[in-house]
């Protein structure tokens, strides 16, 4: 699983990675879907205590998909804009391999709810709470334990200015 990347240039060390982590708010979750083919699918997410923590419906493909294997792949895309001229693209993102477990003691599912309140609705955190105390019987709440972590970044010299 540690491979290395071609382009040692791009890659930025694992603070740095994690402090991506903060910057971004979509990422997109990989895993083992039905007969041999990979499923992905977007999330809001929080990084938080060294992990990434999404947020679901308690039952579906997805919910099936991690039960039978929790093996997964978390990319983000924290910065992207491409540059016509130069035919390439300035960019930061993070790939991140872990293991996908369930967050089974309720203290947990709502602390990591209240973060995702306070991260995507601030100031909105009275609402927030009864939303959540109304919604997380069928909310499933996954932690995402890092196992590998790499990021990159590219810019160029006119980022300097």
């Amino acid at each position: 699983m540690n491979r290395e990347m071609r382009n040692k240039q791009r890659q930025v060390s694992d603070q740095m990675a994690r402090e991506m982590l903060l910057q971004g708010t979509e990422g997109t979750l990989s895993m083992h879907g039905d007969d041999g083919y990979p499923y992905g699918v977007p999330f809001n997410y929080v990084y938080m205590n060294n992990a990434i923590y999404i947020h679901t419906l308690s039952q579906g493909y997805k919910i099936d998909a991690l039960k039978a294997n929790q093996k997964v792949c978390f990319s983000v895309i924290v910065r992207s804009q491409i540059i016509p001229e130069l035919y390439t693209a300035r960019y930061e993102s993070v790939i991140v391999t872990g293991d996908a477990k369930f967050v089974e003691e309720q203290a947990e599912c709502v602390q990591v709810l209240e973060e995702f309140v306070s991260r995507f609705s601030p100031g909105l955190e009275d609402g927030g709470a009864k939303f959540i105390r109304a919604s997380i019987g069928r909310t499933a709440v996954i932690k995402i334990n890092i196992r590998e972590i790499k990021g990159r970044s590219f810019r160029y010299a006119a980022d300097a200015v």
